[in-house]
């Protein structure tokens, strides 16, 4: 789990994690990122993600970064309305003003709108080793409405969601980590490959409605799908 303020220092840390801490596995610098946006007044923030914020930044590992918006745990003094949500030593803070900041940076990218409860959006990072320049891979995008997942019964928890895509992203095989990008059939059909990963993440009896790539609780976010 790694602070979320802002869109350009989100690529700055991925810079880093590409040339550093991600192992050279032959993806062609391709990596599935999570941005997570789940402030702490909301049900699922409360009561399953921040009591488990450090324990997902470990498990996460170098397979897979989650990007968290409008948290950290170390940096600058604390702004003005900036508030501790752990007790951890040092605790996690929360900043709703550069919360939203990152959320409106990340609307104007995609087609996603925020909830107003738990999201996670999950796409690939690209990095140009020739260039050193990252992006974030918007027509692979999807968006996951945690809260409307747990609902409809499609997960059981959070914890255990994000369990299974950590266990994904930590096997993934070459030559192709499956996440792959997305392709025109696919969007017309069952989404993205990213979004079909994800889908076969959840209970097999599942009903067809979460298999529809216009399903509300798990879409597509590119601005062309």
């Amino acid at each position: 789990m790694i602070p979320a303020w802002d869109y350009s220092q989100t690529l700055r840390d991925l810079k880093r994690a590409f040339e550093w801490r991600y192992e050279k596995n032959g993806f062609g610098g391709v990596r599935m990122v999570g941005l997570l946006f789940a402030p702490p007044e909301a049900r699922l923030a409360r009561d399953e993600i921040i009591p488990a914020l450090e324990y997902f930044h470990h498990r996460s590992g170098d397979n897979i970064d989650f990007f968290c918006a409008g948290y950290r745990r170390y940096g600058p003094d604390a702004e003005r309305g900036e508030k501790p949500v752990t007790d951890d030593d040092p605790p996690w803070f929360f900043n709703l003003r550069l919360y939203d900041q990152f959320r409106r940076q990340i609307q104007q990218l995609s087609t996603w709108r925020y909830s107003g409860e738990a999201d996670v959006l999950l796409m690939n990072a690209n990095f140009n080793e020739a260039s050193g320049e990252v992006s974030l891979d918007f027509t692979s995008a999807i968006a996951c409405d945690l809260d409307r997942m747990v609902k409809d019964g499609a997960i059981q928890s959070v914890r255990r969601f994000f369990e299974q895509i950590f266990q994904f992203a930590e096997g993934a095989q070459m030559p192709d980590p499956t996440w792959g990008f997305s392709d025109k059939q696919g969007l017309r059909t069952a989404g993205s490959a990213l979004k079909r990963v994800v889908l076969s993440l959840l209970p097999r009896n599942l009903g067809d409605d979460y298999k529809r790539a216009e399903h509300f609780a798990i879409r597509d976010i590119s601005t062309s799908a």
